[in-house]
Order: structure tokens, then sequence, then C-alpha cells
């Protein structure tokens, strides 16, 4: 079962940054999103956070997406911040049918996911607003993934063996 689970995540990994790798998201603006929540886009000024590396060297962390808790695997080849149906759901976030307009090519497969753009994303005392994220549909992932578009807004984010800093 966690062997699954690891090769599931490390797929929708692979599938998420190579698809930000050739420019697949970047047809996906503000006008086709569902738009959550969007403001002022910068980082607030605050302290860094400081993660430990989990089981298998991956680094997860409890963040709050709009002030609820959510669980992420840090993943720094994904292109967007990806949320499972479960969580979107947890989230109040309901894609209709239509709005699964985004399509990832992965090793397992096609899936489709539903572009959203999340009001804010809290780590420790890190909140950046009006995130960009995927939505990937009912059975895709039960794994919730915190990339680019989160970490590519910070002042920086280091990995040093089992360590990793996040900065503002």
């Amino acid at each position: 079962m966690l062997m699954r689970f690891i090769l599931l995540a490390a797929l929708v990994m692979l599938a998420v940054g190579v698809a930000g790798q050739t420019g697949f998201f970047e047809r996906f603006t503000a006008p086709e999103a569902v738009d959550v929540m969007a403001a002022d886009t910068r980082p607030k000024p605050s302290g860094t956070v400081v993660l430990d590396a989990g089981p298998g060297g991956h680094f997860f962390v409890d963040a709050f997406v709009s002030g609820r808790s959510v669980r992420f695997m840090v993943d720094t080849g994904a292109s967007r911040v990806v949320l499972s149906a479960e969580t979107a759901r947890r989230l109040d976030i309901r894609p209709m049918p239509a709005d699964f307009k985004g399509v990832s090519r992965t090793a397992n497969g096609t899936v489709r996911f539903a572009p959203v753009r999340l009001a804010d994303i809290r780590v420790g005392p890190i909140r950046i607003t009006g995130v960009d994220a995927a939505v990937l549909p009912d059975g895709a992932t039960d794994t919730d993934l915190l990339g680019m578009s989160f970490l590519g807004r910070l002042g920086g984010f280091r990995a040093d063996g089992r360590i990793m800093v996040l900065s503002p």
C-alpha cells in the first residue's frame, strides 16, 4: 500500500513537473481558472520555515489553505499546487465537470484537472495569496502537493540533506 502511494505520488509529480516545463500550464491564466480569490500576490514579510524529511526522504508540511488545515508533500517538480478531489471538497472548492479543462499525461495515463486560484496558503508565518492550483478528479490521487505556484513565490527555498528551508 505504501509503495503504491509513493509510486502514484511520484508519477503525479513527474507529470505535473513535465507539463510545467513544457509550458503546458501557461495557457491556464486567470480568466480560465475558477477564481476562488485573488488579491495582493506578494509574500508578506515573516520568518523562515524549517522542514525535516519524512519517510522516504520526502518533505511534508501542515499548511492552511484559506484558514483550513491541509497536509502537503513539498514537490519542487510540480509546477502548481495540486489538490485531491477530497481535499478540494473539504475546502469548499467544487469544480463542475466542465471546469476540468486541463490535461496531464502521466506514466499511468492521462488525467484531467480543474485549474483554480486559492485565496491564500499559509505555512507557518509565511502567507502567499492568489495561488494557482490544480484540482484532480476523484480517485486520481490522495496526496496534496505543494508545488512551484507557491514555492516559486517565496524569497527562496533550499534542501540540504534531510532539511528544507522555506524563506519569505
